[in-house]
């Protein structure tokens, strides 16, 4: 108050209360306003002497690119309503799903600035920053989603999630989507009929040179444009997973599916660095716990739901060939080969694995 006058401010902090006594009115009132304009307590009412009591929530933006019916969209809404409850409606979350803030690489961004608090992104955007987090697509590191879950809760995987720290983030924990599979156009009895065939992968290079070392041509396509990508002839395949092939329909354009598991496909909770050091460590607490509850449901639910979608994919008529590694050949030999160099944590991940 840069008056010519001296006035009394008492703020008591205890008592979350302002006491202002012997000043005008109209200085004190205008400053008080603008104040509580920028605190977000406009709605106050001025007396003399007056006290504010406020409790303010707080709603943290969370972004996806999955569709709202989507398991991973799903499994944030039912955080945003835990965290509300547990927090007595201080703490919640507004979901934003199907790529409403933008591509993966925009919502990094975004975090990293601030501007976005938190997002459940693959770990392939990851991967294409920070090579270690390959580790994790390592071809037939995993049996299923059981055992998938298992490895991404263990030592290994919590030492790679700090890593995020050095991206500006805040690693809140991983969850998964179902195994990797082969969904085929034209029938696929081994991997040599699919060489020099277009398949649609996720773009990013773990995946990219898996494709690619089995001499199949990777095509990076949005989601959204798969179903008519593969209808149109576009290309002749994609890689994908169960719930994939059902809830996109997917089945109706190709009608081969390859059960290969070549690879797990990991999801990570991220936060916000500058956002989580904001925070009370009571409240990062609170998130993390929170957090943790919902991905333990995640991972049951996928480990259920991928029987259900095999027997529905199946009901529909369609080819279904189940394989082991060997279908691949050596191109899993060929993989470790390459990323064991710049993924320095692939040998303990495969250790824990076993």
């Amino acid at each position: 108050f840069k008056q010519k006058t001296a006035y009394e401010i008492r703020l008591s902090l205890v008592g979350s209360e302002m006491c202002i006594r012997d000043r005008p009115k109209d200085i004190i009132m205008q400053i008080t306003r603008r104040r509580l304009v920028q605190t977000g307590l406009a709605g106050a009412t001025f007396g003399a002497p007056f006290v504010v009591r406020a409790q303010v929530a707080r709603e943290l933006k969370i972004g996806l690119i999955t569709g709202p019916s989507h398991n991973w969209t799903q499994a944030m809404q039912s955080f945003s309503e835990a965290l509300k409850k547990e927090s007595g409606g201080r703490l919640s979350a507004a979901v934003f799903p199907a790529g409403q803030l933008g591509n993966e690489a925009t919502m990094i961004q975004q975090m990293q600035t601030g501007a976005l608090d938190m997002g459940f992104l693959t770990l392939a955007e990851f991967s294409n920053r920070n090579a270690n987090f390959g580790a994790f697509f390592a071809p037939y590191l995993t049996r299923d989603v059981s055992h998938a879950a298992k490895v991404l809760k263990g030592k290994e995987a919590a030492t790679v999630l700090d890593q995020l720290s050095d991206q500006g983030l805040a690693g809140l924990g991983f969850g998964l989507g179902g195994m990797r599979h082969v969904l085929s156009r034209a029938a696929a009895p081994n991997a040599a009929a699919l060489k020099g065939k277009k398949f649609r992968i996720t773009p990013f290079a773990p995946l990219r040179d898996f494709y690619q070392f089995a001499g199949i041509v990777p095509t990076p396509i949005p989601l959204p444009g798969l179903f008519d990508a593969l209808a149109n002839g576009q290309i002749d395949g994609a890689d994908v997973d169960l719930e994939l092939v059902w809830t996109l329909k997917l089945f109706q354009q190709a009608k081969h599916l390859v059960l290969t598991k070549h690879m797990m496909f990991p999801v990570v909770s991220v936060m916000s660095g500058r956002v989580f050091a904001g925070m009370s460590q009571p409240d990062r607490q609170l998130v993390r716990r929170v957090m943790a509850v919902e991905l333990d449901k995640l991972f049951a639910k996928y480990a259920q739901a991928e029987g259900e979608w095999l027997t529905q994919i199946r009901g529909t008529g369609i080819e279904v060939l189940q394989v082991g590694r060997e279908f691949f050949g050596d191109v899993a030999s060929a993989w470790e080969k390459h990323w064991s160099p710049s993924a320095p944590s692939l040998p303990k991940l495969r250790a824990e694995a076993a």
